[in-house]
């Protein structure tokens, strides 16, 4: 299955000031962005990063506000996905939340997998400490 190069961004968008220098990373990369909202959370990200629209509605649950950056159609054996992820580190944006879409993720809501990041994030915070 070959994933639609794209980069959906969770509590991220224009109003960032390195969502310019963001969006010329991407462009070199041809990767198109999607800036995601509460709305989209019970949509499948495979769907997002093809470009559908979210569905009509959107569980009520409060996530935490940590943007996240979800990459599709970048190859990681490559190194095209390394990067990429580089020349964003190097824009100034921060994306705590990183994840690559992957054949089961695509099948996930948008809701899940950030709640997947969230915990995993979490778990990576505490033992760092």
């Amino acid at each position: 299955m070959e994933l639609p190069r794209c980069a959906l961004l969770w509590r991220f968008g224009p109003e960032n000031d390195a969502y310019p220098r963001l969006a010329a990373v991407a462009k070199v990369f041809g990767v198109g962005l999607r800036c995601l909202q509460d709305g989209d959370l019970a949509a499948s990200v495979g769907d997002l990063c093809a470009g559908k629209p979210g569905p009509p509605f959107a569980p009520l649950i409060l996530l935490p506000p940590t943007p996240a950056l979800i990459v599709s159609g970048l190859a990681h054996e490559t190194g095209e996905l390394g990067s990429f992820l580089d020349m964003v580190r190097a824009t100034g944006a921060s994306f705590p939340l990183r994840a690559m879409v992957t054949e089961t993720s695509a099948g996930w809501t948008l809701l899940q997998l950030l709640q997947e990041l969230a915990a995993e994030h979490e778990a990576m915070t505490h033992e760092t400490n």
